[in-house]
């Protein structure tokens, strides 16, 4: 059996028990059109499956406010400041970290959140993408107060309420072999970690309220990685629902 039909599995035992399985979509490090933006944007398009773009404050370009106009259903999330490694040397890259002064990360996180409120309006939603997925407890711990509702990194949740007044929504499916070729990971690893949330869901291992959630970063895409999503976007199944954006963070 292959991959693709495993998942079709998977999505017919999620029918059979009426149940509907929710995914979302968010790729990282936006800050201008370039052609592997806009090969995603008409998969969001020609798909329906619709775009959270997690873009870098510091370095945005007009073109890609004057481009997202354009579009339906993207929306901005907050992808740090400036996508800067604050750690020292041994310690694993973090840009919302515990080494500076807590008051100099969150001045840089308002700054970035000023400007994307300012430049993309009701299509920016204040959600934050830490860069490389992680963020010192300091920091999320004064998101609310900086007008933060969420925030998305990778890997599972482990609780639906919301953490410190800020409601979490997760990756859980990486296109990326960040670890060794940083080409396409390959069908039977991508599809594997999908498939291995959704049965968890299914059967009660992991939050089941939470929305698979594939994370790309156009940046990087080979051939494969694109073709892999197209295939992806495009497979047609009763029990799978790509979800807005906005209905992956409700409370907005």
């Amino acid at each position: 059996m292959s991959s693709w039909d495993q998942l079709r599995a998977e999505l017919d035992l999620w029918q059979s028990e009426d149940r509907i399985a929710t995914a979302w979509w968010r790729d990282d490090d936006a800050v201008s059109v370039t052609p592997a933006l806009e090969t995603l944007l008409r998969f969001e398009q020609d798909y329906k499956v619709p775009l959270a773009l997690a873009v870098i404050p510091a370095a945005l370009q007009d073109d890609l406010v004057e481009r997202l106009v354009e579009t339906l259903d993207t929306r901005v999330l907050q992808h740090g400041w400036s996508h800067q490694n604050h750690m020292p040397e041994g310690r694993k890259k973090q840009e919302l970290d515990d080494v500076r002064d807590i008051g100099d990360v969150v001045a840089d996180l308002r700054h970035g959140f000023s400007v994307l409120q300012s430049r993309f309006g009701n299509r920016f939603l204040p959600v934050l993408v830490p860069p490389w997925n992680r963020v010192a407890e300091d920091v999320v711990a004064a998101l609310h107060s900086l007008g933060f509702c969420g925030i998305s990194t990778f890997n599972a949740r482990k609780a639906a309420e919301p953490y410190k007044g800020i409601m979490q929504v997760n990756t859980h499916v990486d296109v990326i072999d960040w670890r060794g070729t940083r080409g396409f990971v390959g069908e039977n690893a991508a599809l594997g970690a999908m498939i291995e949330h959704l049965s968890a869901r299914r059967t009660g291992q992991v939050d089941a309220d939470e929305p698979t959630g594939i994370l790309t970063h156009h940046l990087v895409h080979d051939e494969a990685t694109t073709k892999f999503l197209d295939n992806l976007f495009s497979m047609d199944h009763s029990a799978l629902r790509w979800l807005r954006i906005p209905g992956v963070f409700p409370w907005q």
